[in-house]
Parts: C-alpha cells; sequence; structure tokens
C-alpha cells in the first residue's frame, strides 16, 4: 500500500496519518503535508492555512516553545538583530 501511495496512484487518506506516521516513526505534521499536497493542493492546503494557520513539525514546536520560555512569553517580534542570531546559529 505504501507503494501504490507514493507512487500517487492512491492518495493517504488523513485520517491514516497520524497511525501511519507513529509506523514509520516520522513526524506526523510533515506527514500530513505531504498527504494535503495529493489533494486537490489548492483549495485543501489554503482551507488548511486559513483554520490552523502555518503548520509546525514536532522540532519546530520545540524551537517555539523555548523562544516563548525565553522571552517570559512576551511574544517578542522578529527584529532584525534576532533574525541575524537565528540565521548564525545556522551559519548563515
Amino acid at each position: 500500500m505504501l507503494a501504490i501511495i507514493k507512487s500517487g496512484a492512491s492518495k493517504l487518506p488523513l485520517d491514516r496519518v497520524a497511525s501511519l506516521a507513529k509506523a514509520l516513526e516520522c513526524d506526523p505534521v510533515q506527514l500530513f503535508s505531504l498527504a494535503i499536497e495529493q489533494l486537490d493542493r489548492n483549495t485543501t492546503e489554503q482551507a488548511i492555512r486559513q483554520i490552523f494557520g502555518t503548520l509546525v513539525s514536532a522540532n519546530e514546536g520545540a524551537w517555539l516553545e523555548e523562544i516563548r520560555r525565553a522571552s517570559d512569553h512576551s511574544n517578542p517580534s522578529l527584529t532584525a538583530r534576532a533574525r541575524t542570531a537565528i540565521r548564525g546559529i545556522f551559519g548563515k
């Protein structure tokens, strides 16, 4: 079945994403994003982004949580200095 989904001959049902991600030991948000790409991308992806905003992986969520803790949950704006510091972490 995975080969059929991977080839595009069949679509991954969205209600199966969580269990498949667990079985594959991958991030369910990333797998969900791939699954919605298989659907009518324009309308489905647009609707999901309008309702939920940008989907984040578990790793991205951990970064966000650390930023919240470091800023005492003050909702800091992304300044030029902060952007430079983040890019510096990744050597950019």
